[in-house]
């Protein structure tokens, strides 16, 4: 059930209808204060979001639609009708880029990556609500059955009425994934705060590295997160790897790959990097075999799951340290003032 927060005259106002609309209202102020903070045009946006919002969920609801077509009429039913169905993060995730881009084709911006870094914090704050709305309905889809009665509250477990109308408690996989996603966040606004401060070698760009980062490190909860939950989405030729965590999979490589190129250029090739790209490709490989055997073995969830925690903080934790040799750490000499 959906808790109602306001019934007047045939409008219906749910709890988690106004939490989402708070949050959208929470990202639009945090990312218009720090991009007009750091010099960006108060117009590229407060036109970024509009089209960003609209490309989201237009994206998200026809990537649901082609993995879920049982649940629409058709595909024109998905993109209008949304009291059934639901959507896929991936689809968020570029339309945010998307809108970037269309702002900097418009010539609103000429610096899309400072654009992409004003907004992250914004839009991982929209994220931390979306998913605490989950308190107000009955949406925590987690496939893990919690049984211990010590356990079955917040922030472990989470009650659902199953297809009997009976209460059951599974784990709170979204409220999990808001505290998650509440830590990083605050970690992200401070890193926006300080990484410009540090010098970048050679004459590799200062900007983008928060949202770059941003995305690794949300790609890397929703890669654990999504392998929790029993209504994942997958393609239609795919039934073992959800579309979450393939598009989580290769966000976290592309960033890598991004990282290792510049780095490569900048360093030269040295042992440091053997050792990161082997980390990152075993963390990659245990992440991949715990998903296996927890689909396998539903039993195994707990030591699945904590190899998986693991595995998916050291993808993004070495992709982050692939960014670090690219910072110029050579000490600077402070100007001494003339005396008088």
């Amino acid at each position: 059930m959906n808790g109602i927060a306001l019934s007047l005259n045939g409008l219906t106002l749910y709890w988690s209808g106004v939490v989402i609309a708070l949050g959208i209202a929470a990202a639009f102020c945090l990312s218009y204060a720090l991009y007009t903070s750091h010099g960006g045009s108060s117009l590229a946006m407060l036109l970024y979001f509009p089209p960003a919002l609209f490309l989201s969920v237009g994206l998200s609801r026809a990537l649901h639609w082609y993995c879920h077509t049982e649940q629409y009429p058709g595909f024109v039913a998905a993109l209008t009708d949304y009291r059934v169905g639901g959507y896929c993060i991936p689809g968020v995730v570029a339309g945010i880029a998307l809108a970037a881009v269309l702002v900097g084709a418009l010539g609103l911006t000429a610096n899309r990556r400072r654009l992409l870094d004003s907004v992250a914090p914004g839009w991982l704050l929209l994220a931390v609500m979306i998913r605490l709305s989950s308190l107000f309905n009955s949406s925590c889809r987690s496939k893990i059955v919690i049984r211990n009665p010590l356990l079955q509250r917040l922030p472990i477990g989470s009650p659902v009425a199953d297809n009997a109308g009976n209460t059951e408690y599974r784990f709170a996989t979204f409220f999990a994934e808001a505290l998650l996603l509440a830590v990083l966040f605050l970690a992200i606004l401070r890193f926006f705060n300080t990484q410009r401060r540090h010098p970048m070698k050679a004459d590799l760009p200062r900007d983008g590295h928060v949202a770059l980062l941003t995305l690794t490190w949300y790609s890397a909860v929703e890669l654990l997160m999504d392998s929790t939950r029993y209504d994942s989405s997958f393609l239609r030729f795919n039934g073992f790897i959800s579309v979450g965590q393939m598009v989580a999979a290769l966000c976290i490589l592309g960033v890598m790959v991004v990282y290792s190129i510049r780095s490569v250029r900048v360093n030269g090739h040295q042992g440091r990097h053997w050792v990161l790209w082997i980390c990152w490709f075993l963390a990659l490989a245990a992440t991949g075999i715990s998903e296996y055997l927890v689909q396998r073995h539903g039993s195994w969830y707990l030591g699945c799951y904590a190899v998986m925690s693991a595995s998916c903080f050291f993808l993004a934790f070495t992709t982050q340290r692939m960014y670090l040799l690219l910072r110029d750490n050579t000490p600077r000499r402070r100007k001494r003032r003339p005396t008088q």
